[in-house]
């Protein structure tokens, strides 16, 4: 009796189960969405999709860095497959951006380095993206189970006008682990090793050489304003290749399951720098910790499930004192030591309800977001900025028989505030470098403005296959530097099921 009770459950989770989107059907299990490979294995139902894409961007209500004109398309394929003994999980995906009147930041990810180079002749920038994530999960014996869990992103990126960049950046993670269970008890511990790496390539072709001007920014937009070619900018040094970054990556993650509580915590350490071949630039490090919980809760028709998050980092960078000796025309660098020139702390809380039924889905939550950065350029002055971001946010997902209707709408609000100090050492401090005064002040107010967004989408499934339009558009309020208050977005996508 029991076992043909427990069969009828079975068949009634997998039934609610494949109605669902696949990102709902990942996060029923929350070891999926972690860095415990080993976890996968504490669900038992398979699914799989591919989808292909396209999304219009149109819309002044962006950052100084963004295109208020873009398009991207790509396609993605994404997959969790059980077996007697070992279960897979992982994905494929491939995204082409296409930018116009772009310029600003020539990295991939503004803001992902502790400093940036920025160009100031709006023109097109496209942007490849290929990303793949796989693990593996192996039973070792009656209650233990490996996993095996890679992450790899490459990127590139090209600005099709003077001054012109190309960039290469590559990301990869690897975490390796193991996972205890008994009967409802399940804990897991993971070692996580990583490198992102990224190459910032500049050149002009026109007829106006040498008249292009960039910043090099050290933080809060503090840094040196000069011609390209110029030395402060590191692009055009002799014996080193663009601008190279660099980091390494450690950690470590622990996830703990009881009944139907989840929590994990995963640590990671970088260490990071610029320039290549003996000569660098920046030294930098940060700490980083996030922390998941999630409650799972069932009744007859109703799965209820509460999530928590929360992350905060810590980055320092300093700058190293160079100078160098030239003999019989060749110039080796010697390092003076190094000086503290930027620091930044952040943290992030989130709290989100979900309630699943038989064709109806209803997520809410929210947000709130704590930043400060300090510029230490002319020590012992701080220049310093802290920002702050709320936002709530609610989606509903209701089906029709062979059609699906998905509403969702946010609001989001934020400030800033800034302060000066000066420590007591004795020093005569000099003056603060050029600063980007305009581009701070609209960075800010696009990150603090309010904001109300909403989204509307429409999928028709037509057996395993699928067609899915979706739309977005959202508003700012009180504007006064951000270009227009307004941004759309539109998308397409075909997709299977298998």
């Amino acid at each position: 009796m029991k076992r043909a009770v427990f069969f009828l459950m079975l068949l009634a989770a997998a039934d609610a189960a494949a109605q669902m989107r696949f990102e709902g059907f990942e996060r029923r299990n929350p070891w999926n969405t972690g860095v415990h490979a080993a976890g996968i294995r504490q669900d038992t139902l398979s699914r799989s999709y591919a989808e292909a894409y396209f999304t219009k961007e149109n819309g002044g209500l962006v950052d100084p860095s963004s295109s208020d004109d873009s398009w991207n398309a790509g396609a993605t394929t994404r997959s969790i497959r059980h077996f007697e003994k070992v279960s897979f999980a992982g994905g494929f995906s491939y995204d082409y951006f296409d930018g116009r009147n772009m310029c600003g930041s020539m990295l991939t990810e503004p803001g992902a380095w502790p400093v940036d180079i920025l160009e100031f002749t709006p023109g097109r920038k496209v942007r490849e993206t290929y990303a793949f994530t796989g693990s593996l999960a192996a039973r070792l014996g009656r209650r233990w189970t490996g996993g095996l869990r890679a992450d790899f992103a490459a990127r590139n990126y090209a600005k099709r006008k003077d001054l012109r960049h190309k960039n290469t950046r590559l990301d990869f993670e690897f975490a390796s682990g193991a996972m205890y269970r008994d009967g409802g008890f399940a804990v897991g511990a993971a070692y996580l090793v990583g490198i992102n790496t990224e190459r910032v390539e500049a050149e002009e072709v026109g007829a106006r050489a040498g008249s292009y001007e960039a910043f090099f920014d050290r933080g809060l937009r503090y840094g040196s304003l000069a011609l390209w070619e110029s030395n402060d900018l590191h692009l055009t040094t002799s014996g080193v290749s663009g601008f190279p970054l660099r980091e390494y990556i450690q950690g470590a993650s622990v996830a703990l399951q009881v009944g139907p509580l989840y929590a994990d915590v995963a640590y990671r350490h970088r260490d990071g720098e610029t320039g290549e071949r003996g000569i660098r630039w920046h030294d930098f490090a940060g700490d980083e910790v996030k922390a998941r919980a999630v409650l799972s809760l069932r009744s007859r028709e109703w799965r209820h499930v509460v999530r928590a998050s929360f992350d905060w980092r810590s980055d320092d960078n300093r700058e190293t004192v160079l100078t160098y000796e030239t003999v019989n025309g060749v110039s080796t660098p010697h390092e003076h030591g190094s000086v503290p020139v930027f620091g930044r702390k952040q943290a992030d809380a989130g709290l989100e309800y979900e309630a699943v039924a038989a064709g109806t889905e209803l997520r809410v939550g929210g947000n709130y977001s704590q930043q400060e950065r300090e510029s230490t350029l002319m020590y012992p002055f701080v220049e310093g900025q802290r920002l702050h971001v709320a936002r709530v946010w609610a989606d509903w997902l209701q089906r029709f028989g062979r059609w699906e209707v998905n509403l969702g709408a946010d609001f989001r609000k934020g400030g800033f505030s800034e302060y000066e100090e000066r420590y007591e050492t004795g020093m005569t401090p000099g003056e603060y470098p050029a600063r980007l005064t305009e581009w701070y002040d609209c960075e800010n107010e696009y990150l603090t403005a309010s904001r109300v967004g909403l989204t509307a989408g429409l999928r028709r499934n037509i057996g395993r296959f699928y067609v899915d339009a979706s739309v977005r558009w959202e508003h700012g309020f009180d504007l006064r530097r951000v270009a227009q208050p307004n941004r759309v977005r539109a998308t397409l996508g075909v997709g299977y099921n298998f």
